[in-house]
């Protein structure tokens, strides 16, 4: 008999502490998925500048070529009336001030050439510089983004591990408060709290914004955003967006950021409740104010 024989068998783990194994993980993944929001917000921010970059020195470019095409005809002009420059002038002349009117003539142009390509020369010197200083910034940006991804794909790997023990076990958590029904009000904050309220039920996927799944922070930008006012998705940034409220003070449509590092936004629906899209693996549903700790409290405007 083997000594593997003799390893007693160890029962698993009751419900309960699968459940907290597998909230652990999903916040682990939702900070990811906070941090890659913003990764991707800024490479998008970052690509935005590049097509202005772009933009804004066509004209530039098309002028200054515009203008050297110009003394290239100017040159041209001169050397069929006079021949080959300097020398030819001077045995083609007619007179002592024909000569000098020629030979200013192509001082002039010589000048204006080399003003031309100097001046065409900085500008593209400085629109290579700004382009690459952008495309660094892209390349890292879009590595941080890479790497953010291959943490979610492990994170969600290990959400999914637990997930399977979970309905071996036969465990269910609670899935939110049910049969609440916002009071919804006129004007903006009563618009975005039923955009919410209509989103109920659907999947949590990370990065989506909708309109068939959200993660947290695009489930409150596209509420808002249904009403009219742009937040970012990152719940980190839309807490920086936002009028600071107290508890006391908190109305319909208020948003409510969770933990030390804001990595969880959700709406105050009224009645001590709010909307949010928790996790993944959990619809959109309702829960209470204190489902997580809470960071603060904020007034989209």
């Amino acid at each position: 008999m083997t000594a593997l024989a003799l390893v007693p068998m160890v029962p698993g783990p009751p419900g309960d502490q699968l459940d907290g194994k597998l909230y652990a993980a999903a916040e682990r993944l939702e900070r990811v998925i906070e941090d890659y929001n913003e990764v991707r917000d800024d490479l998008r921010a970052t690509r935005r500048e590049q097509a202005d970059l772009a933009v804004r020195m066509r004209p530039l470019e098309q002028a200054l070529a515009a203008r050297q095409a110009r003394i290239g005809m100017m040159a041209a002009t001169e050397y069929r009336n006079s021949g080959a420059g300097p020398v030819l002038a001077v045995i083609t002349a007619e007179s002592a001030s024909a000569l000098a009117d020629r030979l200013l003539i192509l001082d002039l142009l010589a000048a204006q050439q080399r003003e031309a390509i100097t001046a065409l020369t900085a500008a593209r010197a400085r629109f290579d510089a700004t382009r690459r200083t952008l495309d660094a910034l892209a390349a890292q940006q879009t590595a941080q983004e890479q790497h953010l991804t291959g943490q979610r794909r492990q994170i969600e790997k290990d959400i999914s591990d637990l997930e399977r023990l979970r309905e071996q076990t036969g465990y269910r958590p609670a899935r939110g408060v049910r049969g609440f029904v916002p009071s919804f009000s006129a004007g903006r904050a009563g618009a975005a709290v039923r955009f919410a309220y209509a989103q109920l039920g659907k999947r949590y996927r990370f990065g989506a914004e909708g309109p068939d799944a959200y993660d947290c922070s695009g489930l409150t930008s596209a509420a808002w955003g249904r009403a009219g006012v742009a937040l970012p998705h990152n719940a980190r940034r839309q807490w920086h967006s936002v009028t600071r409220v107290s508890r006391s003070e908190l109305r319909p449509g208020d948003l409510i950021f969770y933990y030390s590092s804001i990595h969880h936004v959700a709406m105050y629906v009224g009645g001590g409740k709010m909307i949010h899209a928790p996790q993944h693996g959990e619809p959109v549903r309702i829960d209470n104010v204190n489902y997580q700790p809470v960071h603060g409290y904020g007034r989209p405007s």
